[in-house]
């Protein structure tokens, strides 16, 4: 076997001259066999290094390329993502506005209801609060997806919140409309004639004008012109003499057909008789400006009270009168103490309520209002 490869070797790379001509002289050089194999052993160990660089060029370019496009890829789709999340977040951020200003409508319309109306404590705000913290650090949170899903069934948890306190608002003011409306028309007083009676005060109102025509949507513009009808009803309802104007008394008469104390005749009595204590004090049953004040005729020591809303009453017989003509007086404040002057046969006040200058029941006024108001 060795002698054969011996062979093969002298025969592959027997001993060569190598011929240089240098300056007109020729030198030979002898390359021996193993030089030549030392120098095939280069070359092949040179080519095969090349070959291996290229295919370790090669595949380590492709591995760059494919980790270049991936990188490309992830950072497109990276970009999707934050634009996504960016658009929830846009649109939860206006939702959220909304709902903040439906919080800001309906705290408002909490603010502008009449004291008469008691509404149950109000959660909402609270839960917008929590919103709003949410919101700030919504970009730094571990999860964004779950603080977003989080926000977004919060959301939901107050909008159907405002919703319901929206309608209970809603009804609260009806109810209390048509409590007021029942009991006026129990008085048999017109609610176009009342307010159209009423002498508001307009001299002192005024401040920057914020006009809702613009922003608020028909439901809450319809609650607002529900809530506007309401207190203009209310106001208009304030110096209605709904009270009977003195504490410890009886009725000694009621209003309307008698036989007159006196004549014994039939008679109308347009009034009521609170029998009491001499000198038992009389106050009025509601604000007003005091028309007369002094003697009149059978009424004896006489007191008229325009109440500016078409109402007027009128006390008589009294001991002694405390105001004066032209006088500006508010409820409860003492006018008179109870007497006997005039057509009287003992101690009591006569008590007498006008509206449009035309009698009407005190009794009838106070059963259907006193409750109410």
């Amino acid at each position: 076997m060795f002698n054969w490869l011996l062979k093969i070797y002298k025969h592959l790379l027997p001993e060569r001259q190598l011929l240089i001509r240098q300056h007109g002289e020729v030198k030979y050089i002898n390359i021996t066999g193993p030089v030549q194999l030392v120098f095939l052993s280069i070359i092949i160990m040179l080519f095969t290094w090349v070959v291996y660089s290229s295919t370790k060029y090669f595949s380590l370019n492709e591995k760059v390329s494919a980790t270049h496009h991936n990188l490309q890829q992830s950072k497109r789709d990276l970009g999707n993502l934050t634009n996504e999340y960016q658009e929830k977040q846009n649109e939860l951020n206006k939702h959220l506005s909304q709902l903040q200003q439906q919080q800001t409508f309906l705290q408002n319309i909490l603010d502008s209801l009449p004291q008469t109306i008691k509404p149950a404590k109000d959660q909402n705000e609270k839960l917008s609060n929590e919103l709003k913290e949410k919101f700030k650090d919504i970009n730094t949170s571990a999860s964004i997806s779950e603080k977003m899903q989080s926000t977004k069934e919060q959301l939901f948890q107050l909008s159907s919140a405002q919703k319901a306190s929206f309608t209970r608002l809603t009804i609260q003011i009806q109810q209390r409309q048509n409590e007021l409306d029942g009991a006026l028309h129990a008085t048999g007083i017109s609610r176009e004639l009342l307010s159209s009676l009423y002498k508001p005060k307009i001299s002192a109102q005024g401040g920057p004008l914020y006009d809702l025509s613009m922003h608020a949507t028909n439901k809450q513009k319809n609650l607002i012109d529900q809530l506007i009808e309401l207190n203009e009803l209310e106001t208009e309802l304030q110096n209605i003499p709904v009270s009977l104007p003195a504490k410890d008394f009886y009725i000694s008469s009621l209003y309307g057909y008698r036989k007159d104390p006196l004549s014994k005749r039939r008679a109308m009595h347009k009034g009521i008789d609170m029998a009491g204590w001499i000198k038992t004090e009389i106050f009025s049953p509601a604000s007003g400006k005091i028309k007369r004040a002094g003697k009149n005729g059978s009424y004896g020591n006489f007191i008229e009270i325009d109440h500016q809303n078409g109402f007027t009453t009128r006390y008589g017989h009294l001991y002694k009168i405390k105001v004066k003509s032209g006088q500006y007086i508010n409820k409860n404040d003492i006018i008179g103490l109870m007497g006997s002057t005039g057509r009287s046969t003992s101690t009591h006040l006569h008590y007498e309520v006008m509206f449009n200058n035309k009698t009407i029941n005190p009794l009838k006024i106070t059963r259907a209002l006193e409750d109410v108001l």
